[in-house]
């Protein structure tokens, strides 16, 4: 039902939403001191633990191919966001659903390292400390995952600013 102002006549509904982006490549330093920087830079140092733990012991099984593709994948493509977003890449492609994207990354990482990491405690020994790890960068994929549905709920954009004004005039 349509909302009715004075005399009988239907409102109407005006939201304008302005996007502000710099269309620069530079590089930015303090990326890394945001939430979503240091999720990052913290999930690449913990991929690379991770990594490195799960190739002592015997590194010819099933279980530790999985967690060392999972591990190393995870380092390679967190760096390589990491870099998109420190050099603002990400804010001249601001058009490219970029949260959605990183959304379902971290979701399917989440679930990757929930898997590797369970078979790596199942392994025992010292893959269990790997095990460990990957469950620490399961929570932090997991949260990441989180935020970038949120944000992405809320039509926030990856990088650069987006405000949504609305208002209500009678027509």
């Amino acid at each position: 039902m349509a909302n009715v102002g004075s005399g009988g006549f239907p409102t109407s509904h005006t939201t304008s939403t302005t996007t502000k982006v710099t269309p620069l490549i530079w590089f930015d330093k303090s990326y890394v001191q945001t939430i979503p920087g240091l999720l990052k830079a913290v999930a690449i140092g913990i991929d690379l633990i991770a990594f490195i733990i799960g190739q002592f012991g015997d590194s010819h099984s099933g279980r530790v191919g999985f967690f060392s593709f999972t591990s190393m994948m995870a380092f390679w493509l967190s760096l390589i966001l990491l870099a998109l977003y420190s050099f603002h890449v990400v804010e001249k492609l601001h058009f490219w659903p970029w949260l959605l994207v990183e959304f379902a990354y971290c979701l399917i990482w989440t679930a990757f390292y929930f898997l590797s990491s369970l078979l790596m405690l199942i392994d025992g020994g010292v893959h269990s400390a790997a095990g460990v790890f990957g469950f620490i960068a399961f929570g932090i994929y997991g949260y990441d995952a989180f935020l970038k549905y949120k944000g992405y709920s809320a039509g926030e954009i990856a990088q650069g600013e987006r405000t949504t004004v609305g208002g209500q005039s009678n027509a």
